[in-house]
Order: structure tokens, then C-alpha cells, then sequence
């Protein structure tokens, strides 16, 4: 898994998830800002990846591969976490003030949610794009010999 690659794509859809959310507040009134919103970017970022090595090598990657990219990736959204966090504490004061009275306990929790929540969702996701991208696959392949 390109780090670089899987990075990029957790941010983008990060700030398009983030975006939507603050539409539908504006523009509808729907509140959606929550914990569960902002595992979308960790779901959608896994399904594109893979989609990505279903269209590379053609197969469902081995559970053993599943399971390494679910490590990497969950390493990665806790690398990129803290810096995330930072900068929006910078645009809200009081995310700031509560930032700072987090302890270590609070922190661990936190963290261990992160892991609890990222690795099997990075594991399931992964596999769930890797089959969808396969199963499109055959449907095009099908339409391209005539059948429906």
C-alpha cells in the first residue's frame, strides 16, 4: 500500500465529508456532525484501496494481506490524528480548551477508540472494495460478450 497514496485519499475525503456535513447544516438544517461522521473518511479510503489492488492483481487480496493493510492504514490515521486535530483546534477556541484538558488516561481512550474502530473497519472495507471492483469487473466483461 502506497502510504503517500492512502494518506492523500484520508485527507481529501476527510475535507469532502467534512464539507457535506457543513452543507447539510447550512443549507437543510440537518445535524450530522458526530463520532460516527468521522469514521466515513477510514471506511471510504479503505474501499478505494481496495479497489485499487482488485484492479491490479485481478483477486481478493489474502486474509493475511487484508490484515497488513488494516495494521498499516490504522498506524497511519493515528499519525495523522494528532496534526488533524491540531489544526482545528486553531479555527475553534473551545476545542482548543478541551484539547488541552485532556490527561493521558482520556487520551488512551481515545486512542484505543481510534483502534478499536479503524483495524477492523480498514480490514472489512478493504475487502468489501476489492469484491465490488471484482464483481464490476465481470459485469463488463459479461456486457461485452452480449449478455445482460
Amino acid at each position: 500500500m502506497p502510504i503517500l497514496r492512502y494518506g492523500l485519499i484520508l485527507i481529501l475525503t476527510g475535507l469532502v465529508v467534512s464539507g457535506l456535513v457543513l452543507v447539510f447544516e447550512r443549507l437543510a438544517g440537518i445535524d450530522l456532525a458526530s463520532v460516527g461522521i468521522a469514521a466515513v473518511p477510514v471506511f471510504m479510503t479503505a474501499m478505494i484501496e481496495g479497489q485499487v489492488f482488485a484492479r491490479r492483481s485481478g483477486r481478493l487480496p489474502a486474509r493475511a494481506e487484508a490484515l497488513r493493510f488494516a495494521a498499516m492504514a490504522t498506524a497511519l490515521t493515528l499519525m495523522l490524528l494528532g496534526p488533524a486535530l491540531v489544526l482545528m483546534s486553531l479555527g475553534d477556541p473551545a476545542l482548543l480548551t478541551m484539547l488541552r484538558g485532556f490527561d493521558a488516561v482520556l487520551w488512551s481512550v481515545i486512542l484505543g477508540l481510534v483502534v478499536v474502530i479503524t483495524f477492523p473497519a480498514s480490514y472489512l472495507f478493504y475487502g468489501q472494495g476489492a469484491r465490488s471492483q471484482l464483481r464490476a469487473a465481470d459485469r463488463q466483461k459479461a456486457r461485452g460478450r452480449g449478455a445482460k
